[in-house]
């Protein structure tokens, strides 16, 4: 007895001290940063691990086959291995994508009709198991009709996360001067994966990608200057409306959706569903042009954050979207193990076998960004070599006056940046040329917005969605 009186407490405290020394899982040392502004609904988290595995994991290469309302069930996932550019590798998947999604069709289809999923194989009972069916019969028929595919956006948001380590201090100190969250500082990754001088299919042009209608709110845009593209001129007044929106509509996730679907938008679907959070308009709001952009918005932001947040405090440094690998939100999503398709030898394209790859793991534009206030059509479209900034021009509005060295400085770190950011791999031409008749000589070298690049999709695009000032 006595012995054991001795050996107690000092087993206890061995025990104790291997605990903290060894190691942990991989998921325990991935700890969410909680943002008190910007909360992260239950209800959303599927589409924010979507996003984020869109930005990091998946690349030019990748389509992943999704269901367009519940971004938690992946069905494929097709890579093409041939380094290329985003239509060419389009073209190489197509087929592919074509004959799964048509699988996958049929075998919802059937489900429907009453087959049972044993009777399916081992493909219909992983679609049943994804659905936790039984399932009511016109769901299924509804996600046979709603499989979309989305193109994986990793390339980009590496360019962008090198932009964003010359722009972050000046956006930051410009957001805190108008008492606005830092965290803002995270929406040009979505919008423009922060390049000054992209310009959307819809004509949103710049770091913020307004519309021209609502940057003549709080920038001088004529024929022969645009505020738009100067990064602290757009900055201040992106904190102008951001703020504005915050201030009518109470809340900041309504303030960010409003940014893509109008703050008048954004106040009519409020009111529809009697409800102010966010994860309820998502999910109950059905307006004609609330579509797939402006309910994956938010979602689109938060997953941004989680990207660019190390930029936000003082020698912060973000992994390479590349390097990024699982997290606790990955476990939620299910998928197969890609589909390979080797670059062609012949002119027919033949898709190899399944490869052994690990199940998609969560990871932006966009989706992907907005237009301020007014979201791009979406289509596809390629990273183009993008120009610096024009010069600083003097303010003639009510946005407040950036500082001449301050102006100068960023404007001179937007065209290193911009030097360096450009490969070879993402800059060939698009197969689908943009529709902006607006765009003047000067367009001709802006790349694309990241919004034209996260709604892309090889099948039936959502109708445009405008929006109200």
């Amino acid at each position: 007895m006595r012995r054991s009186l001795v050996w107690g407490p000092v087993t206890t405290i061995v025990l104790c001290a291997l605990l903290l020394v060894l190691p942990r899982s991989a998921a325990a040392d991935v700890a969410k940063v909680q943002h008190p502004h910007f909360p992260e609904p239950v209800a959303l988290t599927p589409n924010v691990a979507f996003w984020k595995q869109v930005y990091t994991e998946h690349g030019v290469g990748d389509f992943v086959l999704h269901d367009r309302d519940n971004l938690g069930v992946i069905y494929d996932v097709v890579r093409v291995t041939e380094k290329t550019n985003q239509a060419r590798a389009e073209q190489l998947a197509k087929p592919e994508i074509e004959r799964l999604r048509g699988k996958y069709r049929d075998i919802l289809m059937q489900l429907a009709d009453g087959v049972t999923p044993e009777d399916l194989g081992d493909e219909g009972r992983r679609v049943a198991e994804m659905w936790v069916c039984p399932c009511a019969r016109d769901s299924l028929r509804r996600a046979a009709e709603n499989i979309r595919v989305q193109q994986g956006l990793r390339e980009k948001v590496d360019e962008g996360l090198r932009r964003a380590r010359g722009l972050m201090p000046q956006i930051v100190g410009i957001l805190r001067r108008h008492d606005v969250p830092p965290e803002l500082a995270a929406l040009p990754l979505v919008e423009s994966t922060f390049n000054p001088a992209a310009k959307s299919k819809a004509g949103a042009v710049g770091l913020w990608q307004f519309i021209r209608s609502t940057g003549k709110r709080y920038l001088t845009i004529t024929r022969k200057r645009d505020d738009r593209r100067d990064p602290i001129r757009a900055t201040e007044a992106a904190a102008h409306l951001l703020k504005n929106n915050y201030n009518t509509l109470g809340s900041w996730p309504l303030a960010i959706v409003a940014y893509n679907h109008g703050h008048a938008g954004i106040q009519a679907a409020s009111d529809a569903v009697g409800s102010k959070a966010i994860e309820d308009i998502v999910a109950r709001y059905n307006g004609p042009r609330f579509g797939f952009a402006s309910k994956n918005f938010y979602a689109e932001f938060l997953a941004a954050l989680d990207v660019v947040h190390p930029l936000l405090t003082p020698q912060g440094k973000p992994l390479e979207a590349k390097g990024r690998r699982r997290s606790v939100q990955q476990a939620s999503l299910s998928a197969q193990p890609p589909v390979t398709i080797a670059a062609p030898q012949a002119p027919a394209l033949a898709p190899t076998p399944v490869e052994a790859a690990p199940a998609i793991e969560t990871p932006a534009p966009p989706a992907s960004g907005s237009q301020a206030e007014q979201p791009a059509t979406p289509d596809q479209t390629s990273i183009s070599p993008a120009v610096s900034p024009p010069p600083t021009l003097p303010l003639t509005d009510s946005v407040e006056e950036p500082a001449p060295s301050e102006a100068a400085s960023l404007a001179e770190q937007v065209a290193a940046s911009e030097q360096a950011s450009v490969t070879p791999d993402v800059s060939e031409p698009s197969a689908f040329p943009s529709s902006d008749s607006n765009a003047g000589p000067a367009a001709v070298n802006d790349e694309p917005s990241l919004r034209d690049a996260t709604l892309s999709e090889v099948q039936e695009a959502d109708p445009p969605e405008t929006t109200s000032p």
